[in-house]
């Protein structure tokens, strides 16, 4: 225990704010001085994937006493979100529907200083890309069917689209109320169909009477919120928080089904160089899965290049039948990489490779 008053330990953290504010304003300066360096080096987007996945790295490393590492990140978060604002237009579009959960873990990977825009169709996510120089694209990428998943693999087999990092997080979901105090209060609780059915345990579980109100979108599900009623919903914890007046009657929802999903943050051009440990996606286009292939893992394991993920999704309408996406980490070769990418084309009627990239969260 302290011996210290509650006036002096207020006037500690005073003491304590003003450093951090000045360092901060520190941090701005550099990073003006840094935009210049990135303009003279013919860098022109403030998003350097490589470089932030370093600096989220070494804050893993820190030694803390009482915050948590995770409690940490989410400072810096926003520190780094603050500061790329500063160098350049700082803009993500989201392939997914405005305050819908890819939305969010945009937000809570690029911070609040980052303009997020979102897109519901493949057409207008592109669109958006081209539109305003320095744009870039976030989505999931999960092995489920969806025509614009197919969308997504064409535009990285003909090359329109890159890989510039992958961002693995697990979407929060929270019940807020417009007024009620507890869930038990509020006569119905909106929901989409697809939250429905990711949270489905947790509305088994429901021990209330509430009438569940279906709605065609997130947007729709906010809409429900300014009823004079007492309505309850389930939001994305990031949109939940970015809404004033909301009550929050329980938190820490996460989809049962995918624990954690992967994010890619793509461009309309790589941007990031060969460098051992960084991941890279392979497309190979095939007549069917080939028993090359398999040979290919094989030669792979020898060469000791980890394969981290591989599956298959089918195609109609295409001179190939299916697609293998193949994800692996660079080797400390170049030429053993070459080599590989040599091998895995010949048993391939094409192959892309869609970028290298850091990987967040592993």
């Amino acid at each position: 225990m302290t011996s210290k008053t509650l006036e002096d330990l207020r006037s500690d953290l005073d003491t304590i704010d003003s450093k951090i504010v000045e360092l901060l304003d520190q941090r701005a300066l550099v990073v003006l001085d840094l935009r210049a360096a990135k303009l003279a080096a013919g860098i022109e987007q403030a998003l350097v994937p490589v470089r932030e996945s370093q600096v989220f790295a070494r804050l893993e490393k820190a030694r803390l006493n009482k915050l948590t590492h995770q409690q940490l990140e989410q400072i810096f978060v926003e520190i780094v979100s603050a500061c790329r604002q500063l160098q350049a237009h700082n803009r993500v579009c989201v392939l997914d529907e405005k305050a819908g959960w890819v939305n969010a873990s945009a937000v809570n990977r690029f911070g609040s200083s980052c303009e997020v825009v979102a897109a519901d169709t493949f057409e207008d996510f592109s669109s958006e890309l081209e539109r305003i120089p320095g744009t870039f694209g976030f989505a999931s990428f999960t092995p489920d069917f969806s025509y614009e998943r197919l969308n997504f693999i064409d535009a990285l087999m003909s090359e329109r689209l890159y890989v510039v990092e992958e961002f693995n997080h697990s979407p929060e979901f929270c019940v807020v109320s417009n007024t009620a105090r507890d869930l038990s209060e509020a006569g119905e609780i909106c929901v989409t169909a697809d939250m429905l059915r990711q949270l489905r345990q947790f509305f088994i579980s429901l021990s209330y009477d509430l009438k569940i109100r279906i709605c065609r979108s997130m947007t729709e599900v906010l809409e429900n919120m300014q009823s004079v009623n007492p309505v309850a919903a389930v939001l994305p914890v990031e949109i939940a928080k970015s809404v004033e007046g909301l009550i929050i009657l329980r938190s820490g929802l996460k989809i049962e089904s995918m624990p954690k999903i992967r994010f890619f943050t793509l461009s309309s051009k790589p941007i990031n160089e060969y460098a051992a440990g960084l991941k890279t996606l392979l497309l190979c286009a095939m007549d069917e899965y080939s028993d090359k292939l398999s040979l290919v893992f094989s030669s792979l394991r020898q060469q000791k290049i980890r394969v981290t993920d591989v599956h298959s999704v089918e195609f109609s309408g295409k001179p190939f039948n299916s697609i293998a996406a193949i994800e692996m980490i660079l080797p400390e070769s170049e030429d053993c990489f070459k080599k590989a990418l040599a091998e895995i084309e010949s048993a391939s009627l094409l192959l892309k490779v869609c970028g290298y990239f850091p990987v967040f969260r592993e």
